[in-house]
């Protein structure tokens, strides 16, 4: 539920918005013993666990001339897991977890000109452990992990955006997030087929953002995105081992992005996309990474129109010279750390849009 009031005259007006979210859902949830080699065993726990969660906010934004514009909010957040424990044997595990906090975001933008602005702006984090994190209890068979607190986060962020003669637009910003707290895995003697999670460290990430589009001549755009990313474990308790200032695993840290299209008197058109991604390590040593990739994705289509119909059609691809590459990478202790992505995928696709033009 959302309600928002608008005041004001003039130059100087107000955007106040009051706001609720609610959600719940149960889950049965029950395991049996893992004995290896795609192997399971008796029933090892039976349970079912509700979950509800609420948050409370209000958003002010203030025009406090046609230059310069204000924001801030407020929210606050309650979630509650309750479990009752259904086999109750050697004992009864049901229980209950509950995590709230007070979260804020303040900003600020300047408008000099119509086509160039600049903004910052200063926030809050927070992230209760999820689902699977809770379910999975290092202590007994059953019951929720109780040594498991919310991640927080707090960071800034400044950039400019703007456009040249409606040519050429670009967004470009700076940004910071320093967390505590962090989940991450790690297993226990005597359940070594089974993964646990932990409150695992602490992170300090910088970064820069843009994203651009160009209209050279009036049948041709390109869009491009760059983000790069300087992202590191301040500290971190892993599988591995205890580390201080290491990369953070399955963060490259260069991603790119352009998508070139031209179209032939406003009917025929062709183009691609290329994504890149540079190199990632795997874990919180620091040593094993995947390799970066480029991937080429091009496409040819139509589009047609008439006074009541309209619509296109498209050939494309996805990764169309068939590159090797890893998709994604995790710290497994079992050796599985690299997720192969698909070769080759083509595709047909065909739109039908009732009401003309």
């Amino acid at each position: 539920m959302q309600y928002t009031i608008h005041s004001g005259q003039g130059k100087t007006k107000n955007h106040f918005t009051l706001g609720l979210d609610t959600d719940w859902q149960t889950i049965g949830d029950f395991k049996n013993l893992n004995l290896g080699g795609a192997k399971e065993g008796a029933k090892a726990s039976d349970a079912d666990i509700y979950q509800r969660g609420m948050g409370v906010y209000f958003l002010d934004r203030v025009e406090l001339n046609s230059q310069w514009n204000v924001m801030f909010d407020l929210r606050y957040d309650n979630i509650h897991n309750e479990l009752t424990d259904k086999m109750k044997q050697p004992t009864d595990l049901s229980g209950s977890a509950d995590f709230s906090k007070p979260t804020g975001r303040i900003g600020l933008s300047y408008n000099p000109k119509s086509n160039f602005g600049l903004y910052t702006s200063w926030g809050q984090g927070f992230m209760p452990p999820a689902t699977e994190e809770l379910a999975n209890n290092p202590a007994h068979l059953g019951g929720f992990n109780t040594n498991l607190k919310p991640a927080t986060s707090y960071g800034e962020e400044i950039g400019i955006r703007g456009n040249a003669q409606k040519r050429f637009f670009y967004d470009v910003a700076f940004f910071h997030l320093a967390t505590r707290d962090d989940f991450g895995r790690y297993r226990v003697p005597g359940r070594s087929l089974e993964t646990f999670y932990q409150n695992a460290g602490d992170s300090r990430r910088y970064g820069i953002e843009t994203a651009g589009t160009w209209y050279p001549v009036d049948p041709l755009v390109v869009r491009f995105t760059y983000t790069y990313s300087d992202f590191k474990y301040t500290n971190v308790k892993s599988l591995w081992g205890t580390f201080q200032d290491v990369w953070m695993p399955n963060s490259p840290r260069n991603l790119a992005w352009v998508d070139v299209e031209y179209t032939l008197r406003s009917k025929l058109f062709f183009g691609f996309d290329s994504n890149m991604v540079s190199r990632a390590y795997v874990d919180a040593t620091n040593t094993g990474y995947a390799w970066g990739y480029g991937l080429f994705n091009p496409r040819l289509g139509y589009r047609w129109s008439s006074d009541k119909v309209s619509g296109d059609i498209m050939i494309s691809a996805r990764n169309a010279f068939g590159k090797f590459y890893i998709a994604f990478t995790e710290p497994d202790p079992d050796g599985n750390s690299y997720q192969p992505g698909p070769t080759s995928e083509w595709f047909i696709s065909a739109r039908i849009f009732l009401g003309g033009k």
